[in-house]
């Protein structure tokens, strides 16, 4: 879970106040899809919330809500290179996230250095005055998978650790 989101209130009434800051109506749909983005470890498919809600909760309407509180930034939609998009409650601090490309695995990178970069983008780009939000998930192997991926002794070359390719 972002720390933004270990330390925040997440309460029915600390969502409540959250929407109406946000211009919004806490409607029971709004305030049920919050709840189970905050009961989350990690950023959440449109499908696992919907599994999380109560069995009558309407396909449609979670689906407004995820682009009302997306539009208002209530909540941001990541893309975990999945298929589909994610979503998790949008946090006071800015994180980026770590994917394993085998397993799906997700990690939390606490520290954002694109803020750091942001004036010398600004500097070179010819046609924007601001950057108002950016994003940033980085793509590897997490340490489950790679003790997986060790060669076999027929995969290598006779005295070297060179992978040899299998066709």
């Amino acid at each position: 879970m972002p720390s933004s989101a270990r330390t925040a209130d997440h309460t029915a009434e600390a969502f409540r106040r959250t929407l109406r800051a946000h211009g919004l109506k806490a409607t029971p749909a709004r305030i049920a899809v919050l709840t189970a983005l905050a009961r989350a470890p990690r950023p959440m498919s449109a499908q696992a919330v919907m599994d999380a809600l109560p069995r009558n909760a309407d396909q449609a309407t979670v689906y407004r809500t995820f682009r009302t509180l997306k539009e208002k930034g209530v909540i941001r939609q990541i893309d975990l290179r999945h298929n589909h998009a994610h979503y998790e409650i949008a946090g006071a601090e800015e994180h980026h996230h770590l994917v394993c490309l085998q397993c799906g695995r997700v990690e939390d990178v606490d520290r954002c250095w694109i803020e750091d970069m942001q004036p010398a983008v600004l500097r070179r780009a010819k046609h924007f005055a601001r950057i108002t939000q950016h994003a940033l998930e980085f793509y590897g192997i997490c340490r489950s998978c790679a003790a997986r991926e060790r060669p076999s002794p027929r995969s290598t070359a006779k005295g070297s650790d060179i992978p040899l390719p299998s066709y």
